[in-house]
């Protein structure tokens, strides 16, 4: 049985940008054998960004529904995937921080659930819920020995439909977990990678990090498709409250609280030195060819933290 690993993490009101300022308390130091080049491994964190010097005027409690654990150089230097998706909420808040007096600072709690394993949230007293990536096809939900994903989607309707108020995000994925449990589809498509300029309609404009061969051709019932690449028109989604939808058409008129589900198939969460190293590690499986066009263009620009970090923040009332 894998150990649980609890930590708590907390930094200053005034956000260091490298997070060096972090204090980590571990109950457990994991052992130095631990095989984390298993499928999952429970992480069962607690983080906290920052822990301010009074009481917090604007707190958001977020569920991380982990579906897969990083390859071992990036676990080595970036952690797990509590603490890179932490990051990315972290430094797409800190900017909102700044300008904010130190008796009002923005909050959250991430609390990571090993959906592999059926753990998942006892309650749904959360604001929002992330769905990660992973290496696992989600269209294979029926396959034997993946009847965890199954599960997951039948989850995440019953989130979606039966608690409107949690606002969802998916990543990859998360991102097509979500479009097969909306009424969806998901299919094998043109292997993409590293940061990638993607087309925007009037709803969304980003450029990501890409890592993914499946892909959503066709986006569920009130869905609307944000943003394309050369090889998928869908990659990423928006579905806007039961109360701001009208017909199939988006709102003309809209607030960013009035999104319910933000979908990406790139990932946000991904900096270069994660990129450069995920493609190092695949170079085997994808190719010499790909991996040196993925390198080539690993250091682009990355709106991650910048435009999809923001908008998450700002679909969970945080400006």
């Amino acid at each position: 049985m894998l150990p649980v690993r609890t930590y708590m993490v907390t930094t200053t009101p005034k956000h260091s940008a490298d997070l060096s300022g972090v204090v980590i308390q571990s109950r457990l130091d994991p052992s130095k054998s631990l095989q984390v080049d298993v499928w999952f491994l429970i992480s069962r964190c607690t983080i906290r960004w920052p822990l301010a010097m009074c009481e917090p005027s604007l707190h958001r409690r977020i569920a991380l529904l982990i579906c897969d654990v990083p390859v071992d150089a990036i676990w080595e230097k970036h952690g797990d995937y509590t603490k890179i998706f932490g990051t990315l909420l972290e430094k797409s808040l800190q900017p909102m921080n700044h300008t904010r007096s130190v008796d009002s600072q923005a909050t959250f709690t991430l609390e990571p659930f090993d959906v592999y394993t059926q753990i998942y949230p006892k309650d749904d007293k959360y604001d929002a819920m992330i769905i990660t990536e992973a290496a696992a096809t989600a269209y294979e939900y029926d396959q034997p020995g993946k009847e965890w994903i199954k599960t997951l989607i039948e989850y995440v309707r019953y989130v979606a439909t039966e608690k409107p108020r949690i606002k969802i995000f998916g990543v990859c994925f998360g991102h097509q977990v979500i479009a097969l449990a909306m009424g969806g589809t998901c299919v094998r498509n043109t292997r993409e990678v590293s940061a990638t300029k993607l087309r925007l309609n009037e709803l969304g404009k980003k450029n990501l990090h890409l890592m993914n061969r499946d892909h959503v051709p066709t986006p569920p019932p009130s869905f609307h498709i944000i943003v394309s690449s050369d090889h998928s028109r869908n990659h990423g989604m928006v579905r806007f409250s039961q109360s701001e939808s009208s017909g199939d058409a988006p709102p003309l008129n809209f607030r960013l609280t009035d999104i319910h589900i933000l979908t990406s198939q790139g990932h946000p969460e991904f900096t270069e030195s994660i990129m450069r190293m995920l493609l190092g590690a695949r170079r085997e499986l994808l190719g010499t060819e790909v991996v040196d066009d993925g390198q080539s263009r690993a250091g682009n620009q990355n709106d991650g933290i910048a435009v999809v970090g923001k908008a998450m923040w700002g679909i969970m009332g945080v400006e």
